[in-house]
């Protein structure tokens, strides 16, 4: 296993198996990488692609809180009568769509974090980090 990120593994991951626990998990190893590569100089990135790359995670973060927004109703047992079975099968729904690892509600924090991490690394390999880095880019999600 290489200590350097490769982006391709990353894009890979996802490609294969779209946005699930596994992929996140590749995802999120790849992009720790990146940030350790940054913090060690190992990374670097110049101010003009900067301002693109950083915006495309900007971008990327406001659809998934769109996304976030419409998987709410995941959160709530769907109406399946007042039977035990009907009771049982709703619980097992939404824990499967909100609460269980590789639930869909899981897997996008998830994902945001890895969102969040990419941007770290980008604002470290151009050296405009600053520790609060990652509230201002919490706070930029919330102006779009």
């Amino acid at each position: 296993m290489s200590s350097v990120a490769d982006p391709g593994q990353a894009t890979s991951a996802l490609e294969a198996g779209g946005l699930n626990s596994q992929a996140i998990t590749a995802v999120t190893a790849e992009t720790r990488k990146l940030v350790d590569a940054a913090k060690s100089g190992g990374f670097t990135i110049s101010g003009e692609a900067l301002g693109d790359l950083r915006k495309a995670l900007t971008d990327m973060a406001t659809r998934l809180d769109h996304m976030k927004a419409e998987t709410q109703l995941l959160a709530s047992a769907p109406q399946l009568g007042s039977h035990p079975y009907g009771q049982t099968v709703a619980a097992h729904d939404r824990k499967g769509g909100a609460d269980a690892t590789g639930s869909a509600t899981v897997v996008l924090e998830q994902f945001g974090q890895v969102l969040k991490d990419a941007d770290e690394a980008l604002a470290r390999a151009a050296g405009v980090y600053t520790e609060n880095e990652g509230q201002a880019f919490d706070a930029s999600k919330a102006r779009h």
